[in-house]
Parts: structure tokens; C-alpha cells; sequence
């Protein structure tokens, strides 16, 4: 897949940086600030961030019929539940997770691929730089699946999904295009957390273990999670600039 030129392409990009884990719903607070002020202001906008560990939901999930109980279920494990705007299905959070969140303002008669492009451009050579050789593509089974993951050996590397603010009196409208990126941690665990959630929420959905990798067991890393992530980081946010 090729992206197409824009000449919002041209515009310089604002760059924030937040090296520290925040809860989910501090994230995405933050997230709905930055999305409305590019709404305002029309500056393409990128965030690096990172999350406690959650297990985070979509608006759909909470109409299940055993939702509230599943949650309570879950923050007993220790995985609290968090609800994203953005579409998909349930996904695992945690510090090992690098979020990169994309905020472009609306482009008249733009589709979705072209912000997932623009998202997944930076974060595909960042990868190549690292050593991995990764493209686009579904992972059947994966959590929150989709044709614009990344893949790296046939599994799952970073999810992505959009948020759209519609235009208004007042702006013109702007789009969030979201991707975790899984440096370190337990995917296999993630994954089993997702499927016990819409177990116990009373929903047939689950997930596959074994689906989903993380950039250290692709590395074979042997250091800190500390300083891989801080690899990814500072490679990424070169490539960005």
C-alpha cells in the first residue's frame, strides 16, 4: 500500500512527549485535548505515551449483559477496565505498550487508510531501523484485529484504530489515528485477559494465544525493558521530526 500525497503532508508536526505511565483515563483525557485542539488550530500533532495496566474496552462492550460484573471481575486480577471512544474490541494496556497517537486535521473526502497510512509510514521504517521486517495485515484470532496491524513473522506487532471529531461551527474537524506498539510484556496474558473479559461479560468473542509479539521477543532482548523502550522511543520520535 502506497500513501498518497496531501499537502497537509507538508505541514511541520508538533511532537509531545510523555515518557511517563499514566492511567488510562488520564491518557485519554489527554488524547480528547489534543484531538479538539488540532480540531482549532489545524497543526498535525504526535504523542508518544504509555499506560498503566488496563484492559481497555470500546463503547459497545459496555452493552453486554454482565459488563458491570466482568469489570469487577477483571480489577480483581488486577486488570481494571477502561472504555476508548475509538472503535474495535477490547485490548490490553501496560507500561511495555509505546502509544503513538497521530492527530491530523479532517481532510474533505479523506478515507480511513490514508491516516492509517500516515500512521503506520513512521512507526514501519522505526521498525526496519530496529531490525524487523514488518508489513500490514490481519492476524486471525489477534485481539482487536485488523488489516492495518503490523505484523512482524506472522504476528501481531501494533494495533491501530481511529477516532473522528466531526466538523463543526467552530472547526473543521480532525482525526486520531492510534497505534500500539508492543515493545515488552506478556501478549499471551493480554490476549487471555481480553477473552476472560467477554466471557464473563456474556459475549461469544475470544481471542487466540500466540497471536501477538512484542519488539524484545522478536530482538531476542537480554537488557531492561527500560532501555528497549527507550530505543524504540528515541528512534521513533527521529523518524517523526
Amino acid at each position: 500500500m502506497r500513501l498518497m500525497p496531501h499537502p497537509t503532508d507538508r505541514l511541520p508536526l508538533r511532537l509531545v512527549d510523555d515518557p511517563i505511565a499514566v492511567s488510562p483515563a488520564e491518557g485519554h483525557a489527554a488524547e480528547l485535548r489534543w484531538l479538539r485542539s488540532v480540531a482549532g488550530d489545524g497543526q498535525p500533532t504526535a504523542r508518544l505515551w504509555h499506560q498503566t495496566r488496563a484492559l481497555i474496552v470500546t463503547r459497545k462492550d459496555t452493552r453486554l449483559p454482565h459488563y458491570d460484573a466482568a469489570c469487577q471481575a477483571l480489577a480483581a486480577l488486577g486488570w481494571p477496565v477502561h472504555v476508548r471512544d475509538s472503535g474495535g474490541t477490547a485490548a490490553p494496556a501496560g507500561p511495555g505498550i509505546l502509544n503513538l497517537s497521530l492527530f491530523l486535521p479532517a481532510i474533505p473526502g479523506a478515507a480511513p487508510d490514508y491516516y492509517y497510512q500516515r500512521l503506520g509510514a513512521p512507526l514501519l521504517t522505526t521498525l526496519g531501523r530496529l531490525g524487523l521486517d514488518a508489513h500490514y495485515g490481519p492476524v486471525p484470532g489477534s485481539f482487536c484485529d485488523g488489516r492495518y496491524n503490523l505484523v512482524v513473522g506472522g504476528l501481531k506487532i501494533t494495533g491501530t484504530a481511529q477516532r473522528w471529531l466531526a466538523p463543526s461551527g467552530t472547526h473543521a474537524g480532525a482525526v486520531l489515528a492510534h497505534a500500539m506498539v508492543m515493545v515488552d510484556g506478556d501478549m499471551d496474558l493480554g490476549t487471555e485477559m481480553a477473552s476472560r473479559f467477554y466471557e464473563l461479560a456474556g459475549s461469544p468473542t475470544r481471542f487466540q494465544p500466540g497471536t501477538s509479539t512484542t519488539v524484545a521477543a522478536q530482538l531476542g532482548w537480554q537488557g531492561s525493558e527500560a532501555a528497549l523502550i527507550e530505543r524504540c522511543r528515541t528512534t521513533l520520535l527521529s523518524e517523526l521530526a
